[in-house]
C-alpha cells in the first residue's frame, strides 16, 4: 500500500514540519510538496494516523491519498526529472518498519 502527503501551506516553518515528520517515517519526495511512503496495510495506517494529529496544527491544505500499489503503477508521465525517477526507484529500500 501507498500513502501519498501532499500539502499546500504559506508558512515555511509548516511545509519544513511537515517534510521532516513524513521523511522521518520513511518517505520520499516525488515533487516539490508531494510525498509517497510505502508499506504494509498497517504501517500506512499508522502513518496516517500519525500525519492526521500533527496536520490538525497546520494552517493550509494538506491532504493524504491512500492508494494501492496499482493506482500508482497507472501513472501517465508526460515528462519526469532524471533525479526524481532515481528517488522513487530507492523508495522500496527507505521503507521503516517500527
Amino acid at each position: 500500500m501507498l500513502v501519498m502527503l501532499a500539502y499546500d501551506c504559506p508558512d515555511t516553518r509548516h511545509q519544513t514540519f511537515l517534510r521532516k515528520e513524513f521523511e522521518k517515517l520513511g518517505a520520499q519526495r516525488v515533487q516539490y510538496s508531494i510525498y509517497l511512503f510505502k508499506g504494509e496495510d498497517h504501517e500506512c495506517e499508522r502513518v496516517i494516523r500519525h500525519m492526521k494529529r500533527l496536520a490538525a496544527f497546520v494552517v493550509g491544505d494538506v491532504r493524504l491519498f491512500p492508494m494501492d500499489e496499482s493506482v500508482w503503477s497507472a501513472q501517465i508521465l508526460i515528462t519526469e526529472a532524471i533525479e526524481t525517477a532515481n528517488r522513487i526507484r530507492q523508495l522500496h529500500e527507505s521503507v521503516l518498519i517500527w
